[in-house]
């Protein structure tokens, strides 16, 4: 399993390649059965929990940064465990959320799925 540590790494990677080089954001790894819990009440799914992306409220101060802050990312420690793998590809998708990208039209899905397969290669993840 990664570790918050090697988790902010590849974030720093994701955002260079993003040209997000001023930006900011923070990375939570929870249990299978909280990421249920939140992906319930936040979103009314009961799809796969991998990921869940909680941007900051426009103009949000966080006097902790100099950097933009985009909000937050949460992670399945329990699928990371058993297929680390995945990190990049969940942390980066999460990410795209916190940059405004969403996947509820085919044609925006595509995109996304396009952007992320060029950011992962670049990334070399």
């Amino acid at each position: 399993m990664r570790t918050e540590a090697s988790l902010q790494i590849i974030a720093k990677k994701i955002l260079r390649a993003l040209g997000e080089r001023a930006a900011d954001l923070d990375i939570i790894l929870l249990p299978d059965a909280e990421m249920r819990k939140m992906k319930w009440r936040l979103l009314r799914k009961r799809t796969e929990p991998n990921v869940i992306s909680l941007p900051e409220p426009f103009r949000f101060p966080h006097p902790e940064t100099k950097k933009r802050f985009l909000g937050e990312v949460y992670l399945n420690r329990d699928i990371l465990r058993k297929q680390p793998e995945r990190s990049a590809p969940l942390l980066l998708h999460g990410v795209l959320h916190l940059l405004g990208y969403d996947h509820i039209e085919d044609e925006d899905a595509r995109f996304m799925e396009h952007r992320e397969a060029e950011i992962l290669a670049k990334i070399g993840k």
